[in-house]
């Protein structure tokens, strides 16, 4: 079924016309039904819609709230309550928007021809009650000024501001998921910032649904007489600028008076130029200067009122030590929470390799800033003075970033806890990403006053792992506001980039110093602690014996580093371990592996793991928290026992000996990590957690 929606205002003079075409519609599969929206009008509107409720199957709804905005969202909250299924069209017309008899049945195609667009859009061609004038029908751009999209146009793919709201079908699920007209754009008296349809296409385009463009598809726009008038049209000049304020983000340039000078200096030169054409008697010179004065004195209108379009800035901040999983994921946030209609920064402390890696991100377009403020809810040492420090620099650097919600990423316990606090001593909401699974340790007396205060900041907390949520929620339960969003967002992985390759692999291999037809142990991670490399090479050194064609590649740096490589040459392994060091492209360097092992003590959530299983390398880890989220019902992975090291070499070997499972697991590895882990649906999980916080 289509559902058709309109809203009308004192509509008498031209609705009767448009529900005398919409009788002679010819009915698309499934039918159809229209709801009007009567915005509080005060001519025959209401007579006019009762006269045709028995010949249309017309519902309606009054809507007392003026503004064209309003009254289609209430609309859509009608339909939405009525009858339909997610697969159905919201088609909107307008109530001087006259439709071709195929029109519904053009746009149910092209909806059923291109399952993967959300918006469509259709042709709209002007019905003149009174032709302008040919100068002036030339310069006027016809699209903003009346609405109206050429038929020439190609059948495809179009920039959702092309399509305008009297010829327009939108997916039903869009608005099952929360969309709606922003109320406060839109017409709603004589005075009002264009945009609303846009926005919302905008809006729509940003969330990843796409729009396309059906030519066949057409109304016929009635344009009035008055409305082809040069003041009517100077006026939806000033209408079109006040809503690209609200709208569009200019850019980055130097401001006079709350707007850019550029602007400024137009509008002066196109005063001037005005006054010249009037001099010169030149009617169409004069217009197009008037144009643009109209335009930008509507953006200075709303600038000057406080209304002018930024994004919201969500600033990243953690306790960083050293490059990890967590600022990989940082920054993946960082380019998501961008590519989703956020100004994201990533405010962090100077670790090794800091430099070089923020170079890379700034390279990338993203935003990155040290911020380094006293930690006194972290460490012990020094508490009372970093404190106060804190209050005195750590709240002015805070506020010199501009935030409007803080992200803290936990690494560990309590590390983080410091900057939640300064977030709130700043009165800005904060969130919290878990990125561990953390010990149940007991907070000082010294600390809980402190972080009690601090989580009244907190507005959302997800964790990367469900065991990660559990062992946060342990330490911090009782100081979460009832109303605080819980959710659980795992790391995500770029299955297009991270691929099955046959020939990536002969060329890892090459690139490492590797047989073709070696047996390959593969571990991408830092070489510290946590990890435990060491319990590594040992179950290497159980394992060389019986195979002689292993070999072990080590990804990553850290401080075990030096006694890794001691030890390999105590053993006599040395020719079999490659230490492979810091690697930028480990999709390229990943398919050498047979297996990838990854035996940490404790995790969050192993962002290798997912990449080797992408690259269709059976993952074998320890079961530990995180790891366990992965792969205790994966068939592409396996989980050792901690602490069992005959047990562990058992099953390492008995993989290495079994081809045809490790070839299996390696296929289920693929088609895991891409339903649970692709980048799109981390994406989609993202946006979901931060809608309504900012």
């Amino acid at each position: 079924m289509l559902t058709v929606l309109m809203a009308t205002y004192n509509g008498a003079g031209t609705l009767p016309q448009v529900l005398q075409a919409y009788m002679g519609l010819r009915p698309p599969q499934g039918g159809w039904r229209l709801v009007i929206a009567d915005n509080g009008s005060s001519d025959a509107t209401a007579d006019v819609i009762a006269a045709f409720r028995a010949r249309l199957p017309l519902s309606s709804v009054y809507v007392a709230r003026r503004g064209r905005s309003p009254a289609l969202n209430d609309a859509v909250e009608h339909a939405l309550r009525h009858g339909g299924d997610g697969s159905e069209l919201f088609v909107f017309g307008d109530d001087d928007a006259l439709p071709e008899r195929d029109w519904l049945c053009r746009l149910q195609d092209s909806a059923r021809s291109h399952p993967g667009y959300a918006l469509f859009g259709g042709a709209i061609v002007p019905a003149w009650r009174a032709r302008p004038a040919d100068w002036l029908l030339r310069l006027t751009p016809v699209g903003l000024t009346w609405g109206i999209t050429s038929p020439e146009l190609r059948d495809g793919p179009v920039y959702p501001g092309l399509v305008w709201g009297a010829n327009m079908a939108i997916r039903r699920r869009i608005f099952e998921a929360g969309a709606r007209y922003d109320e406060s754009i839109g017409p709603q008296g004589a005075s009002y910032a264009m945009g609303s349809e846009t926005r919302l296409n905008l809006e729509m385009h940003a969330a990843g649904n796409p729009s396309w463009f059906c030519p066949q598809a057409r109304v016929a726009h009635i344009i009035r007489a008055p409305q082809v008038r040069r003041d009517w049209i100077l006026r939806r000049a000033m209408l079109f600028g006040r809503g690209q304020c609200r709208l569009a983000l200019p850019e980055a340039s130097v401001e006079l008076l709350g707007v850019p000078r550029w602007m400024l200096g137009r509008y002066l030169r196109d005063t001037v130029g005005a006054a010249l054409a009037w001099l010169r008697r030149d009617p169409a010179s004069l217009f197009l200067h008037q144009w643009e004065r109209a335009k930008l004195r509507g953006f200075f209108h709303e600038a000057w009122r406080g209304r002018r379009k930024r994004l919201p800035r969500i600033v990243i901040s953690s306790y960083s030590g050293e490059l990890g999983g967590m600022e990989l994921r940082m920054a993946q946030e960082a380019r998501m929470l961008d590519d989703s209609g956020y100004d994201s920064v990533l405010a962090l402390r100077r670790f090794p390799g800091f430099a070089a890696w923020a170079q890379g991100l700034r390279a990338q377009r993203l935003r990155v800033r040290v911020y380094e403020p006293p930690l006194f809810l972290e460490h012990w040492a020094w508490r009372r003075w970093n404190r106060l420090r804190a209050m005195l620099t750590g709240t002015w650097r805070l506020r010199r970033l501009r935030p409007d919600l803080v992200h803290v990423a936990f690494c560990w316990t309590s590390y983080g806890a410091s900057i939640v606090w300064l977030a709130r001593q700043c009165r800005l909401p904060a969130v919290i990403s878990v990125h561990n699974a953390f010990p149940l340790a007991p907070f000082s007396d010294w600390q809980r006053p402190f972080l009690r205060e601090a989580f009244r900041a907190v507005k959302g907390v997800y964790a990367v792992s469900p065991s990660a949520m559990r062992h946060f929620l342990d330490l911090y339960r009782d100081m979460l506001e009832p109303a605080t969003r819980l959710a659980v967002i795992p790391n995500g992985v770029d299955t297009d980039a991270f691929i099955v390759s046959p020939e990536r692999r002969v060329l890892a291999r090459r690139q490492l110093g590797l047989p073709q037809d070696a047996l390959v142990l593969g571990s991408v991670a830092r070489l510290s602690p946590q990890k435990r490399p060491q319990a590594l090479l040992a179950l290497f050194a159980r394992l060389a014996p019986q195979f002689p064609g292993l070999y072990l590649v080590l990804v990553g740096t850290g401080p075990l580093e030096a006694m890794l490589r001691l030890q390999a040459q105590q053993l006599g392994l040395a020719p079999r371990i490659v230490f492979a060091g810091f690697q930028a492209r480990i999709d390229l360097l990943m398919p050498a592996f047979d297996l990838h092992l990854l035996l940490s003590k404790n995790e969050g959530f192993g962002i290798a793991t997912i990449e080797a299983m992408a690259c269709g390398v059976p993952a074998v880890g320890t079961d530990v928290p995180g790891t366990r989220d992965i792969l205790h019902d994966s068939g592409g992975g396996l989980l050792l026992p901690p602490g069992d090291e005959e047990a562990a070499c058992g099953a390492v070997a008995g993989l290495l000996r079994d081809a045809p499972r490790r070839e299996r697991m390696g296929r289920l590895a693929r088609a895991e990590t891409v339903q649970r882990y692709s980048m799109p649906r981390l994406q989609r999980q993202l946006r979901q957690f931060y809608a309504g916080l900012v």
